[in-house]
């Protein structure tokens, strides 16, 4: 079976991106080495909140904005099609002060968020309480930022990949990317254990292990893993309405009770270990920007890797051959950046042209010229 496009990676990037090029009649492949969405796209928070996470008017605010408001069609989409809630929510999000410094910070931190064109409300720390009880009595101020939102990574990945697959994109699993095969300048596709598959153009989505991907020049050397740890509890009634920041850790409330705490940012290479360390870091973090979560049943914890770039940016469009597409990096914000990622990738493979006016500041090119990683040497 001939393919246009091979995408490497089945997790929320490579689904999304596979998702909308069948939506426009490209034949598509998705190779995942396991499963999809067996790596960081379902431990996530699903928190899609740019102006929490960045604050300031740049590249990464003006598209997290972007990807944001792309998610609620995508949910409709998903639901008309599929009948999947996939849980994307304009619940809010709060920042709280929770010490001197950071109450210090909150008006220059409001006329950032202002600036970068979202709405944002300065609180005292009675009326903050008041829009949240459960916030801690030593508050010290807070912004309410009414646009931001939430998804159930989980559900959303799983419908993506349905719906994927339902336009007709093709999921081949337990594959493993021995190289991938430039020649002449361009793409030709990948090599896989069973032998050659042939497309015009190869798109890597494979996250934290973008790097260890074998025959892709030097810009996905950038990208390396950093380790996330998440606590899941419960908790009648509930804590929060909206997703909460402060302490240095936030918790994301869903609606049947469960409450998602995190989550840990450590560079740690590989190791895959659940920490006590790791745990007690986010349950202190949590239990001081909530105290009632101290009754809260404890459901699980999981940990995973989030791709980080060196300048905070994702690598997302051409990886120097002809042909050739990167699409990862996205550290925390691969679940609020996989509508928008898909768009531009989409957009560059069927040569439609795009209005989005940051495109440069994604360009994976920018980490080194479309030099050989060394990784194209291994057997």
């Amino acid at each position: 079976m001939a393919f246009d496009v091979i995408v490497v990676g089945g997790g929320v990037m490579g689904c999304s991106i596979a998702l909308c090029l069948a939506k426009r009649g490209v034949g598509t492949v998705v190779l995942e080495r396991s499963v999809p969405g067996a790596e960081a796209s379902t431990v996530a928070a699903g928190i899609l909140a740019p102006l929490i996470e960045h604050g300031f008017a740049g590249p990464e605010t003006r598209l997290g904005i972007a990807s944001r408001e792309r998610h609620a069609a995508w949910a409709a989409s998903l639901h008309d099609a599929l009948g999947i809630d996939v849980g994307f929510r304009r619940c809010g999000a709060m920042w709280a002060a929770l010490d001197e410094a950071e109450a210090a910070s909150l008006d220059a931190r409001a006329t950032r968020i202002a600036e970068a064109g979202g709405r944002v409300e300065r609180l005292s720390p009675d009326d903050a309480r008041r829009r949240e009880p459960g916030l801690s009595p030593a508050v010290l101020g807070a912004l309410d930022l009414p646009e931001e939102a939430q998804v159930e990574p989980t559900i959303f990945l799983r419908a993506l990949a349905l719906e994927a697959a339902r336009e007709g994109v093709v999921f081949r699993t337990g594959e493993m990317v021995r190289r991938v095969l430039v020649e002449g300048g361009r793409a030709r596709g990948v090599q896989l254990e069973r032998g050659r598959l042939e497309a015009a153009h190869v798109v890597v989505a494979a996250g934290s292990w973008t790097s260890l991907v074998p025959g892709l020049p030097a810009p996905a050397a950038a990208v390396r893993p950093i380790r996330g740890q998440l606590v899941t509890c419960e908790r009648r009634p509930l804590v929060a309405r909206r997703v909460l920041f402060g302490a240095g850790g936030y918790i994301v409330p869903r609606p049947d009770g469960r409450v998602v705490c995190g989550a840990t940012m450590e560079d740690k290479g590989f190791q895959k270990e659940v920490t006590l360390g790791g745990l007690a870091e986010v349950l202190s973090r949590a239990l001081r920007l909530a105290p009632g979560l101290a009754d809260a049943a404890l459901l699980g914890h999981a940990v995973n890797f989030r791709p980080a770039s060196p300048d905070t940016l994702p690598l997302v469009g051409p990886a120097g051959p002809e042909g050739l597409w990167l699409a990862t990096g996205h550290h925390r914000n691969g679940i609020l950046m996989a509508p928008l990622t898909a768009e531009i990738i989409a957009d560059a493979i069927t040569l439609t042209p795009s209005t989005l006016p940051d495109l440069p500041a994604l360009d994976p090119r920018r980490f080194g010229a479309s030099t050989t990683h060394p990784a194209e040497e291994s057997p």
